[in-house]
């Protein structure tokens, strides 16, 4: 097979565009950490050839789960100091003439 013929970093990095694509398509985090750090490993393995198949494998894991888990945590506490949308006031968006008039008001 011709994929095989290919280089690591090659395959690595093949892997690392194919990950990011479905991250594009499913918005899944992990997908997106799993990609990056296949990007990254395929720049250690074209930095340091000759690394074991295993080797890799396991500096992809490892890098994968602390991006993912970095990413995972950089959402949450993104979404968490966010206003939440239904928590709008229309009033808030009234000029504060527009208040004082709708306060004025005799309700029927």
């Amino acid at each position: 097979m011709e994929l095989f013929s290919l280089s690591d970093w090659s395959i690595w990095g093949l892997i690392a565009i194919g990950l990011v694509i479905v991250e594009m398509l499913t918005t899944i985090y992990v997908a997106l950490g799993f990609g990056l750090s296949a990007a990254l490993v395929a720049v250690i393995v074209y930095l340091v050839p000759g690394l074991h198949a295993a080797v890799q494998g396991l500096i992809w894991a490892v890098l994968g789960l602390v991006i993912w888990l970095g990413l995972s945590r950089l959402n949450r506490n993104r979404h968490a100091t966010r206003r939440d949308i239904n928590d709008f006031d229309s009033l808030d968006s009234l000029t504060p003439e527009e208040r004082a008039r709708r306060r004025q008001e005799p309700k029927d």
